[in-house]
């Protein structure tokens, strides 16, 4: 971690958030690690430094919708796996109703392109930049939690991801709503898991993607 934050304050910044595995512990033990590559955390500006992992589980329990969602879609990748088929929709769709997601909130990780917070979104060129300004954190992060899915919550994160990270430059193009197997790893181009739009982000659709990529 010290290089993490090294990085962040030589950029001149003295409030970011120290993201990553939420419970480092249960992520090393996994043979099968999501990690969700997402833009920010914002509505924070005040809080100085923060761990993810001392948010994460208050921001599911309130029903903060992209931790909602990016839970639920882990939990059906795991079923999915375990019992070696696909979940259905009604099946996905009953998940978080019936799963235990805070438990499975310890099997993730996220890690966020900006790490300071501003009062509100940024738009996608400020996270582009962010993006360039981490890039060498952003590539350690990735290469330290080892990762066997990743999951681009956006078409800027998949950019950042592809490009910048450098995980698959061929696959730049690929649109939302596809998979690819790169370097060992399932990539995943999806739409924000907040995402409210018709089509968004849709996780029996999504951990479809994943699952027959896992398969291969």
């Amino acid at each position: 971690m010290p290089a993490y934050e090294s990085h962040l304050q030589s950029r001149g910044l003295t409030q970011y958030t120290i993201d990553g595995a939420i419970d480092p512990v249960e992520w090393r033990r996994q043979s099968l690690r999501m990690l969700f590559y997402l833009k920010e955390n914002y509505g924070y500006q005040d809080e100085g430094i923060m761990r993810i992992g001392d948010y994460a589980s208050k921001w599911l329990k309130d029903g903060n919708r992209t931790y909602v969602q990016i839970v639920t879609l882990t939990e059906a990748v795991f079923q999915a796996v375990g019992r070696g088929s696909l979940l259905s929709p009604e099946e996905t769709a009953a998940l978080s109703g019936t799963a235990d997601l805070q438990a499975t909130l310890r099997k993730i990780a996220v890690v966020n392109i900006k790490k300071h917070s501003g009062e509100s979104t940024s738009n996608d060129t400020e996270i582009r930049n962010e993006s360039y300004a981490n890039a060498s954190l952003l590539r350690d992060q990735v290469a330290e939690l080892a990762p066997t899915v990743i999951v681009a919550g956006s078409t800027v994160c998949w950019h950042s991801l592809v490009c910048d990270v450098g995980l698959s430059k061929k696959s730049e193009d690929d649109p939302k709503g596809t998979a690819t197997l790169a370097n060992g790893i399932v990539l995943c181009h999806t739409y924000h898991p907040s995402a409210r739009s018709s089509g968004a982000f849709d996780i029996y659709e999504v951990h479809g993607l994943i699952c027959r990529k896992l398969s291969r």
